[in-house]
């Protein structure tokens, strides 16, 4: 799984964010394909992804609001997808399924 240290991690390698751990707040939610937004999840991306998928997203506000959602496998907790939402836009995007060697990434 992601979890809070990875987060802390990629946020400051990715964007150079530091991450107060106090301040993070996660969720975790059972999604079918139709309830996610197309916007930013590609449809070439929902083909590998389970059906449904579990979802886990950290909220992290400071001078902009960050989004952190990874898509995982519901039985293993296997990390499958990666995005990241800036002020509501995606700014980054990767596949973490092993068996794939995709690479969604848009800034």
């Amino acid at each position: 799984m992601f979890g809070i240290k990875q987060l802390i991690d990629f946020m400051k390698k990715e964007f150079g964010v530091v991450v107060e751990l106090n301040e993070v707040g996660e969720e975790t939610v059972l999604l079918y394909h139709e309830e996610l937004d197309k916007k930013l999840i590609s449809d070439d991306v929902l083909k590998i992804l389970p059906n449904p998928v579990s979802f886990h997203t950290y909220i992290y506000n400071e001078e902009s609001e960050w989004i952190i959602g990874i898509a995982l496998e519901a039985k293993t907790n296997n990390p499958l997808f990666l995005v990241c939402l800036k002020d509501g836009l995606r700014v980054y995007a990767k596949l973490l399924n092993e068996l794939r060697n995709k690479n969604d990434r848009t800034t």
